[in-house]
């Protein structure tokens, strides 16, 4: 591996900040980190929108970057941003101003995305902590904008998502409240929070908190803890001494910065009802900043060998929730397989689309929980609101089209979505769903009668050899409906046939 430097420029709520490193086949070493306050979420979290005045602000800090990037003649590098910019109305202007005023290209990072990148950052950064995983651990990102969330347990991800209860936007929402009573809104709003996550995972018992982000700087100065964990009795006794401190009484008691004190209160209060929930003792932090886990994530030095088994495994307890067959979803996702593999030739399609096939295989019946007569159109809608740890939002979109296009009379209603995607996802979505149809037809009757397959292509015909325990009459009949959609994507007909197992 070639040695290089690598620029990470991260956009948040409160600062700007950039990371030089050299990476080597013997890991990463950071050469250079700046850092630039600029309250961008104050803007969007309290009209909406970025003012023309922070976006010139911000525009002057990034042609600083900028200058950086040239005088260390880096040419591999990337710019994201977080909720500061991501809930900003006018972040097409803000991203597009940066671009031609300062030659910096930004992504907007995504919440299950950035869930998914700070996760992964503690999980490899804090000792024993796939020990706590089986025991159910929540992590928290304590961030200005937003809280973001994984709520594990075994191999499972029971929730994972990015919650507006970040410290700066309370502070924001909350700042006409007089300091001795704003911690009691604080304390409202920080208890929502951790109700809706219970709920969601059905009050699974959590013993483990972990937390990290911009605020674990200013906690370890405080507490100057000798572990890699913060006591919760210390946090309560801290919280209830200064909760209705004004900014002023916190800087000079504790010896903080401004933007400091400002979100000191939030931050603790948050980190309290989490631990409440948990009923633990104390959190332990990750000491890892964003930047630096930017740069391990995308020069791929941080990687989860377990994704997929963990991914699967999330995805099916998803789906049980809506009372699927669990058994028929593997079949359907392993007959998805197969065929994926095998049409390699005729599809074209690179194997990250497999992760998009087999999603759509494993949860296309959560539609029957809401009405068994419109299953894939129901299993869209419910498909479309969902976070996969580590995908994007076009992801989760490609996924539910393509279980609203596997059934083969639509409505123009139901073609909407569809026909609003390029005609490239557009493509990718019809292959896609064709493949899917196929799986299904093979465990049409939810009873397992087709126990495996084989591929034979002929010139002008593709056989499938199905190996059956018995005839299976509601797979044939099924197979024989919708195989013309085949020929019809592929432009090549199929057929099946069948052979009897016998003992």
């Amino acid at each position: 591996m070639k040695t290089y430097l690598y620029g990470i420029i991260n956009i948040g709520a409160s600062a700007f900040r950039m990371a030089v490193s050299e990476v080597s086949s013997k890991g990463i070493k950071e050469i250079d980190y700046l850092i630039k306050p600029l309250r961008l979420g104050v803007d969007t979290f309290s009209q909406g929108y970025i003012s023309l005045e922070r976006v010139k602000q911000a525009t002057e800090i990034l042609k600083g970057f900028h200058n950086k990037l040239v005088e260390y003649g880096i040419k591999e590098y990337k710019a994201v941003c977080t909720s500061g910019v991501r809930e900003a109305l006018n972040k097409d202007f803000f991203i597009d101003y940066v671009k031609i005023h300062a030659g910096i290209d930004i992504i907007i990072l995504e919440p299950s995305e950035e869930v998914y990148i700070k996760y992964l950052a503690a999980k490899f950064s804090v000792a024993n902590f796939e020990k706590m995983e089986k025991q159910g651990v929540v992590f928290a990102n304590i961030a200005s904008g937003n809280v973001t969330l994984s709520v594990s347990k075994g191999d499972n991800v029971l929730y994972s998502g990015a919650l507006p209860y970040g410290s700066l936007r309370l502070r924001q929402m909350f700042r006409h409240i007089a300091p001795s009573k704003r911690h009691r809104a604080f304390d409202q709003y920080a208890e929502n929070m951790v109700s809706t996550v219970a709920g969601t995972i059905n009050n699974t018992k959590i013993k483990n908190l972990v937390g990290s982000g911009s605020s674990i700087n200013m906690m370890l100065r405080i507490f100057k803890p000798n572990d890699d964990f913060i006591l919760r009795d210390d946090l309560e006794k801290l919280y209830n001494r200064i909760r209705a401190y004004t900014k002023q009484d916190i800087v000079e008691e504790l010896s903080l910065r401004d933007d400091e004190a400002e979100v000191l209160v939030p931050t603790l209060c948050t980190y309290i009802h989490l631990l409440k929930y948990t009923g633990a003792d104390r959190f332990h932090f990750s000491p890892v900043d964003f930047p630096s886990t930017l740069t391990h994530f995308y020069t791929g030095m941080l990687k989860d060998k377990d994704y997929q088994k963990r991914i699967k495994q999330t995805i099916l307890s998803f789906g049980e929730r809506f009372n699927i067959n669990t058994a028929h979803a593997k079949r359907v996702s392993k007959f998805a397989k197969k065929l994926f593999n095998e049409f390699m030739d005729l599809h074209s399609l690179d194997k990250s689309k497999f992760d998009i096939l087999e999603t759509a295989a494993l949860l296309y019946q959560v539609g029957e929980y809401i009405d068994p007569r419109n299953v894939t159109y129901n299993s869209y809608y419910i498909i479309k609101s969902i976070n996969i740890p580590g995908w994007s939002s076009k992801d989760i979109q490609l996924t539910a089209c393509v279980i609203n296009s596997m059934g083969i009379n639509k409505t123009n209603d139901e073609k909407i979505e569809v026909a609003n995607l390029s005609s490239t996802e557009r493509l990718i979505v019809n292959k896609l769903a064709c493949i899917l149809r196929m799986a299904y037809a093979l465990d049409a009757g939810k009873s397992s009668i087709i126990d495996d397959i084989e591929i034979i292509d002929n010139d002008n015909m593709i056989l499938i050899n199905a190996q059956v325990k018995k005839e299976p009459f509601i797979e044939l009949f099924t197979f024989d409906k919708i195989k013309h959609t085949f020929e019809e994507t592929f432009g090549i007909p199929i057929d099946i046939r069948t052979s009897m197992i016998y003992d």
